[in-house]
């Protein structure tokens, strides 16, 4: 009986190990590009949206990319407002957090703090 139930515990840490995603969590609708939106950022939010999405003028915009495979993309505002790319990679803590972790050295790496994130809008802790 003692054995049973332990094949039977394995099995549910198993089973839910595989539902879950191991240690990455997030919310899948995280991975893609993503531009600030600062027209609406809050007291504790700063917004963004998808890239696709109708931004009104502006003299650039910061964004990122997540991808799956772990690859980070950060996209800053340059010489003559164009996007200066920076690559990097990044690591899940839970459902709500990302580390950053840029190759340019002189920049530190940073955290994420996810509030919301659906299709539409991705909300990040300030």
């Amino acid at each position: 009986m003692k054995i049973i139930k332990s094949l039977l515990f394995f099995s549910l840490l198993l089973f839910n190990v595989q539902v879950t995603g191991g240690d990455n969590d997030l919310p899948k609708e995280i991975f893609k590009h993503w531009i600030h939106s600062y027209e609406e950022d809050t007291k504790e939010a700063k917004v963004f949206r998808p890239s696709h999405h109708k931004f009104p003028p502006a003299r650039g915009r910061f964004g990122f990319e997540v991808k799956e495979d772990g690859e980070f993309v950060q996209y800053g505002i340059g010489p003559a407002d164009r996007p200066a790319k920076v690559s990097g990679h990044w690591k899940a803590e839970g459902k709500d957090k990302i580390i950053v972790y840029l190759e340019n050295k002189d920049v530190p790496s940073y955290t994420i703090n996810i509030i919301s994130c659906t299709e539409d809008i991705l909300m990040i802790k300030k």
